[in-house]
């Protein structure tokens, strides 16, 4: 198929409206790894290839800026100005004040909480039954993701926030159609459905900013650790800022993690050897006692697990980079303005990179075969000075969630049964992960 021929006004942007995925597929069908694409009128740089990806998210990143997609109303009202969405010195400030939240020490303090957490959910679960396991792994991250910024219970008003999500994601998944650039970039777009999901969170996330401020309580939680932070002038965040930070770590950290954790427990109930040699480790290594983050460095093949479906399946799907000035990318020339794409789902699933890429294969991270992968062949939380701040956070809790559901239950899917995935915001999985459970042996 190759590249399809851009239409006169509309450029390549129909293609990609229609089928994210597909078309990305089909730009790289005949090898090329750099592929000059049309949005409307603007040019866009579809970038394969690992070193250029390099170049535009690490060397060169200084010449780049998010591309226009984060900064639609869409994305301003969700994300304010939040580290996905901020830029030059209002991020690196930023950036600076938020870091120690997500120092090891940090982190480690909460591994007990999500284990605890994971066995409430296996309380709900019977051998024999068929589950959304999406559905009940986003309320799970949901309910961690509340405790860990806010020590805090998931509030009764947002306690479906995994449910109304689905408005979140239509909502920004409109962005790419046609009028986009024309009704997209107005205020006041936006669904009620989405302002109503927002106006929920705004309202539970500002109370809980004031009650602190007032009480001056140390929670020990994110929200605690933001209030108290200071720049090199003793500045701390103000409402505003606070709310932004919150908004994004809370979508990033219980969608991301909740779909790494879902398309994992989707490709091992299609591999149950997998599961089997999975079950294995956590016998060896846990036993029947609650999994703990001192485990985490003996789970090497839960740990191999988690990398394999973000390979597959990653949650970040695509990043955008706009140009701030000239930039040379191999040998196309990116003038102010015009966006570079480069997409993990392209680069995860290329079998220059990754022999037999479209097989599902844990042991390809244990047996030496990545060691030499090109940086930016495998890149599931971004690169450069915008890596994700909660990627190691995100790697705990996919990890020790894995490990406490397998001491309790093994998957079965119907024969044939497949999950087609949605390119929102994040990799969806359209219509849910739908599997069979059953009682695991006993792991004593």
């Amino acid at each position: 198929m190759g590249v399809p021929k851009p239409s006169f006004f509309l450029g390549h942007l129909p293609y990609f409206r229609e089928n994210p995925l597909g078309f990305l597929e089909a730009c790289i069908e005949d090898g090329a790894d750099l592929v000059p694409l049309r949005f409307l009128n603007r040019r866009v740089l579809l970038v394969n290839d690992p070193q250029q990806i390099e170049t535009i998210l690490t060397s060169q990143s200084k010449n780049f800026r998010k591309t226009i997609g984060y900064r639609t109303p869409f994305m301003r009202r969700l994300f304010g100005q939040g580290l996905l969405t901020s830029e030059g010195p209002l991020w690196t400030q930023q950036r600076r004040l938020a870091q120690p939240a997500f120092h090891r020490e940090r982190i480690a303090s909460y591994a007990d909480i999500i284990v605890r957490f994971a066995k409430d959910m296996l309380t709900t679960w019977q051998s024999g039954q068929q589950r959304d396991v999406h559905d009940d792994v986003m309320k799970l991250t949901t309910r961690v993701v509340v405790k860990t910024l806010f020590n805090a219970e998931v509030p009764p008003a947002i306690a479906q926030l995994g449910d109304a999500s689905e408005a979140v994601l239509t909502e920004f998944t409109r962005q790419y159609g046609i009028w986009r650039f024309i009704r997209g970039l107005l205020p006041g777009s936006g669904s009620g459905r989405f302002e109503q999901v927002l106006q929920e969170i705004d309202q539970f996330i500002y109370g809980l900013i004031r009650e602190r401020r007032q009480n001056g309580e140390n929670a020990g939680d994110l929200l605690s650790m933001l209030l108290s932070a200071r720049d090199e002038t003793g500045q701390g965040m103000n409402d505003q800022q606070l709310r932004d930070e919150l908004v994004t770590l809370m979508v990033a950290g219980l969608d991301t993690t909740a779909l790494a954790v879902s398309w994992s427990l989707f490709l091992l109930a299609k591999n149950p050897g997998e599961q089997t040699k999975l079950i294995d480790e956590i016998r060896q290594t846990v036993g029947s006692r609650p999994p703990a983050f001192a485990d985490l460095p003996q789970l090497r093949y839960t740990d191999a697990i988690l990398k394999e479906s973000m390979r597959l399946f990653p949650p970040a799907w695509i990043i955008g980079r706009e140009a701030l000035s000239e930039t040379q990318i191999g040998p196309h020339r990116l003038r102010k303005g015009d966006s570079a794409i480069m997409s993990q789902w392209l680069k995860h699933r290329d079998p220059r990179h990754f022999p037999d890429a479209m097989t599902f294969r844990p042991s390809r991270w244990l047996d030496g075969s990545t060691s030499t992968l090109p940086k930016f062949a495998y890149f599931p939380f971004g690169g450069g000075p915008r890596v994700c701040i909660g990627s190691n956070f995100a790697t705990m809790e996919g990890t020790l969630v894995l490990a406490t559901i397998f001491q309790a239950f093994e998957f079965e899917c119907e024969p044939g049964y497949d999950v087609q995935p949605w390119p929102s915001i994040t990799l969806q999985a359209r219509g849910g992960i739908h599997l069979r459970l059953k009682k695991s042996s006993d792991l004593g």
